[in-house]
């Protein structure tokens, strides 16, 4: 987590870049546009922080699929494209991981 100090620098860096493009906007095309400019970085910033939070949230959900798998792979049981986690079919990835675990435990009982 950042600090208070950290946070107004920040703040103070982004507004002063910020302040030195638009400088000349608003003299030169008039604050009708000036406005539609910040409408715009306005939905900039919320389209990506929406597409931030999705990507997120679906790497917390893959990695909580993952984490199943691997524990239904140390509890021995089987891992097939016919078993389901949470309703979902499991990758085929995460059927070649177990495979692997599984001929490594093969190996290990010879």
């Amino acid at each position: 987590m950042q600090n208070k100090k950290t946070d107004t620098n920040n703040d103070d860096y982004l507004s002063g870049r910020v302040n030195a493009l638009v400088s000349n906007i608003g003299s030169q095309y008039g604050e009708l546009l000036l406005d539609e400019l910040f409408k715009r970085l306005d939905n900039t910033i919320n389209d990506f922080d929406n597409e931030i939070n999705a990507l997120f949230a679906s790497l917390k959900e893959q990695e909580e699929k993952k984490q199943s798998v691997i524990g239904l792979m140390k509890k021995g049981k089987k891992v097939t494209k016919d078993a389901q986690t949470d309703g979902e079919l499991i990758s085929d990835w995460e059927i070649k991981l177990a495979e692997i675990d599984q001929g490594d435990k093969k190996k290990d009982a010879k």
